[in-house]
């Protein structure tokens, strides 16, 4: 298909994460709504740098950019980001003058998510818990990947979106089984934030310990292994990891809500929550968000979606440089 760039030029958007790159190429339509082309994912292990994976990007599609926006697993501080869960550093400046880029943004990756979320339909969500998400009102965005992601959407003109390393706090175990999970890997980790458990290396984690705790071997499943396997059985071990997972995962967000007083809602998005999706409803997802003892009734009507749209990130950052038209 071919890019005619309008008066953007071309532009070049990554989503950029621990395990998995992906690169495409964005445009405006004559409706004004955003387009991708010429999308490519990659494997972060495979590159030393960020800029060899554009530099593959653009050579295998014989093009160059004039602008550029990406999002990665990580904070920003000035024009630079830094990855969190790969020794990857990556720069405005650099970027502009690596790649003769006329304009180049990094951002974290669910600043994008969150801004991606704005503007996708209805019906790229699944409801969680019923109910419209207000953005005249704080909105949470999260998410299980690599790590674990967390930004929030501040209501105004335009809409501000402020991230946060909010990943990295510590697990609190809500339940005896939680409690012995944490005992288990307290000893062999020097610190056990909720990302260590609720990320995708986190559902490894959960199912070892739960293995561990019951006395059967975990046979080093992966994380989609695991999945598999709870979809085989309702039974097994991988069944009860999995639906503890989005139990945690439905306390993370209540705690995300009333620590950002997102009262417009909840967003959660991430590639590990689309793979779980169908065992959040058996768990204890619901209970776990709403159930906050005198603060319950903060939380209660508060809505929860769950994205199922594709590249919402990339939508994100595209938004970022691609001008509306007139």
């Amino acid at each position: 298909m071919a890019l005619n760039g309008g008066a953007n030029g071309l532009t070049l958007v990554g989503d950029v994460g621990g395990t998995n790159c992906r690169l495409a190429l964005a445009e405006r339509n004559a409706s004004g709504e955003i387009e991708l082309h010429h999308s490519e994912r990659y494997a972060v292990a495979k590159f030393k740098h960020f800029n060899d994976v554009v530099a593959s990007y653009l050579d295998k599609h014989s093009i160059s950019a004039r602008q550029g926006a990406f999002a990665f697993a990580g904070p920003k501080f000035d024009d630079e980001i830094r990855m969190t869960n790969i020794n990857w550093i990556v720069s405005e400046d650099e970027l502009r003058k690596t790649f003769h880029l006329e304009t180049a943004v990094v951002l974290n990756d669910f600043v994008a998510m969150a801004n991606g979320a704005t503007v996708i339909p209805d019906d790229g969500f699944d409801v969680l818990i019923p109910g419209k998400v207000n953005y005249n009102k704080p909105v949470a965005v999260l998410g299980p990947g690599t790590g674990m992601g967390l930004s929030c959407i501040l209501p105004g003109t335009p809409l501000q979106i402020v991230p946060t390393e909010g990943g990295h706090t510590g697990f609190a175990p809500m339940d005896a089984l939680e409690r012995d999970i944490l005992a288990y890997w307290s000893e062999r980790l020097p610190f056990v934030s909720a990302e260590a458990l609720l990320s995708g290396p986190g559902l490894v984690r959960l199912y070892t310990a739960i293995c561990a705790i019951h006395g059967e071997a975990c046979n080093d499943l992966t994380a989609p292994e695991i999945v598999a396997a709870a979809e085989l059985s309702a039974r097994s071990l991988a069944r009860k990891t999995v639906n503890q997972f989005c139990s945690m995962l439905g306390g993370f967000a209540g705690n995300a809500a009333v620590t950002q007083g997102a009262s417009g809602g909840v967003v959660v998005g991430g590639g590990v929550s689309r793979h779980i999706a169908p065992f959040i409803g058996a768990s204890d997802f619901v209970s776990r968000f709403k159930d906050r003892g005198p603060g319950s009734w903060y939380v209660k009507d508060i809505p929860v979606r769950l994205i199922q749209a594709d590249f919402v990130p990339l939508y994100g950052a595209a938004a970022m440089v691609l001008q509306k038209p007139n």
